[in-house]
């Protein structure tokens, strides 16, 4: 079920910083709150791709250094060339 943003429920001190941004920047209050609402699912997405890219690189190094255990430097053999 969708939530219903109130613009009411955030308080005087809030609504009024954000009505004078918006002034200041001319932008409506509701272009500005989409504005922030995107930037900051954007930035939520891109933490994640990111927290996601460590993980699987994490992983990726682990069964590197089993490999080197197993094997030994396996690279330095094709680099004396």
């Amino acid at each position: 079920m969708p939530a219903w943003l109130s613009i009411r429920d955030i308080g005087k001190d809030r609504k009024k910083a954000i009505e004078l941004e918006a002034r200041q920047t001319g932008m409506s209050v509701v272009d500005l709150v989409r504005k922030w609402i995107d930037a900051g699912i954007a930035q939520s997405k891109a933490d994640l791709e990111r927290a996601s890219w460590i993980l699987a690189a994490k992983a990726g190094l682990t069964d590197e250094a089993r490999d080197l255990q197993r094997s030994g430097p396996r690279l330095a053999r094709f680099r004396r060339g």
